[in-house]
Parts: structure tokens; sequence; C-alpha cells
């Protein structure tokens, strides 16, 4: 039997959810997964619940650093468009962790805060080009976050019913938002 540590409870844990679904994930089949007795988990973690957090910050930690892949070498609206579609990436690949994501709460832990830290400085790095004023920084940050949490969770869902290109409609809302940045901008909401 191979030594078992958190890092590998976790990386199986996500595992399990992308494969079948977080609600599945439980500690009798991650057990199973690593080959050990269920109660030789709680060696290492406190039960589902503290599980489920785990994976959720593994899941933000990853998408920070693949987000953050995806701006390098990038700026404006570049930078925006990539880091969008690098989310959706995400979602998409990891979808049983992603839902684990959704109810990200960072006032939790001290920990918490920091796993997603990195991520929120980036997004104010790349928004720095549109000269928002702080306040609207924070707004847009949150504008994104929103649409691209709300997008990936009903398509990983298979809830567009429409026969419209899914793709199509996913460009078409980043260009739209892209283009409200703009128009903010452009209406003296900007620091000059």
């Amino acid at each position: 039997m191979a030594r078992i540590d958190t890092q590998i409870i976790i990386q199986s844990a996500a595992n399990l959810a992308d494969r079948n679904g977080l609600e599945k994930v439980t500690l009798k089949d991650l057990a199973e997964e690593l080959g050990i007795r269920s109660p030789s988990l709680y060696n290492h973690i406190g039960g589902l619940d503290e599980l489920r957090t785990m994976l959720m910050l593994h899941g933000w930690s990853q998408l920070g650093n693949s987000v953050a892949m995806s701006a390098v070498g990038k700026s404006g609206d570049d930078a925006v468009r990539s880091m969008c579609k690098s989310f959706r990436e995400y979602s998409k690949a990891h979808q049983g962790v992603f839902e684990a994501m959704l109810w990200y709460n960072q006032n939790i832990s001290q920990e918490a805060k920091q796993t997603t830290d990195e991520l929120t400085k980036l997004v104010g790095l790349v928004l720095e080009v549109y000269k928002l004023k702080e306040d609207d920084k924070i707004h847009a940050s949150r504008m994104f976050r929103s649409f691209l949490q709300g997008f990936c969770s009903i398509e990983n869902n298979n809830s567009f019913a429409d026969p419209i290109s899914i793709d199509e409609t996913f460009d078409f809302a980043v260009e739209i938002l892209i283009q409200g940045l703009h128009i903010w901008q452009n209406k003296g909401n900007a620091i000059k």
C-alpha cells in the first residue's frame, strides 16, 4: 500500500468528483479509491465537510494558476478574453471540483482568503488598463466572476437548450462585458 498524505487524498477526491460528480464523493468511495479503510482517512481529514472545503480550496488554487498562465504576455482585452476562456476550460475539465468551488467564501478562513489573493491581484492588474476607480474594479471583478460561474454552471449541467453554439454565446457575452468596460471608461467613470 502506498503512503497516504493529505495531498494524495485531495487529488484522489478531485479525481472522483470530476469523474462521478461532487455529490457522489463519499469517504467510503474515497477510501476504496485509495486502497485503504475509511477510518484511516480520519488521520488526515476531519470528515466529508472538511474534504469538500479542501476540494474547494484546491480548485481555486488550480484555477488561479491556470488563469494566471493564460494571461502571460497579454494585456487589456486580450488578457480578459484569455482569462475568461481559461476559467471556462477549467470548469469543463474539472466539473466535480468546480461544483465544490461554487460556494466559495473567502471569509471562512485565512487560508481561503490567501487561496484567491493572487487571482484577485491578477484580475486587478489586468483591469488597470481600463483605468477604473478602485470600487469599480471590484464591481468589474464581481461582474466577471458572476458571469463565469453562472455560465459555466449552466453549461456543465447541460441546461442550454437552444441549438445555437454555446461557444458563440460565451464569446458574445465576453465581448459585451469587455465593451461595457470601455463604455464605462469613456463615460468619465475612469480615473483621470
